[in-house]
């Protein structure tokens, strides 16, 4: 059951980081009303991308560890 629970919050995770990607690449003004150039939509997407990456290689190293010990 936890093993189904854990991939169940992996697809979620998934679709939630698609779905917020997809929304930086679409909006035209950010939060502090400033128009997005192409550049600024990349540096947003990179900053996005390296936070759900830093999220994914602690989750699986704990992930990781829990398997080993058990």
């Amino acid at each position: 059951m936890k093993k189904k629970s854990w991939k169940i919050f992996q697809i979620i995770q998934l679709i939630v980081f698609l779905g917020l990607s997809i929304f930086i690449l679409i909006r035209t003004v950010d939060g502090t009303g400033a128009v997005e150039t192409p550049q600024a939509k990349l540096i947003g997407l990179v900053a996005w991308t390296a936070f759900y990456l830093a999220v994914l290689v602690i989750e699986w190293g704990i992930y990781f560890l829990v398997k080993r010990r058990g």
